[in-house]
């Protein structure tokens, strides 16, 4: 006996919106700066980490949930992406720049 076809699920709207991408761009802005200011003192462990932390535990609890606050939470956490993937590039080449004498 063969089960009955199973139906696709109802169209919904787009799961990424204006909201998501506003979320996105405030969060890069925010977090952006505040590990670009921090960063030449090193001060990064002391302030830009926590806030980082706390800004991600924010995401992931909003993305949870459903409707608006989903789709913030959704964008904060891409928004999030943002800071440790700069430094991840920028720490490497500024420390190669350095042993090149470009510094």
């Amino acid at each position: 006996m063969n089960p009955p076809p199973s139906t696709p699920p109802p169209a919904t709207a787009s799961t990424y919106t204006r909201r998501v991408f506003a979320a996105a761009l405030g969060n890069i802005l925010l977090v952006e700066f505040i590990c670009w200011v921090f960063l030449p003192w090193f001060l990064a462990a002391v302030f830009a980490i926590p806030v980082l932390l706390v800004d991600l535990a924010v995401s992931a609890l909003l993305s949870r949930r459903g409707g608006t606050l989903g789709q913030l939470g959704r964008g904060m956490l891409i928004g999030w992406l943002a800071a440790p993937l700069t430094l991840a590039i920028f720490l490497p080449a500024y420390a190669m720049a350095g042993s090149l004498g470009f510094l």
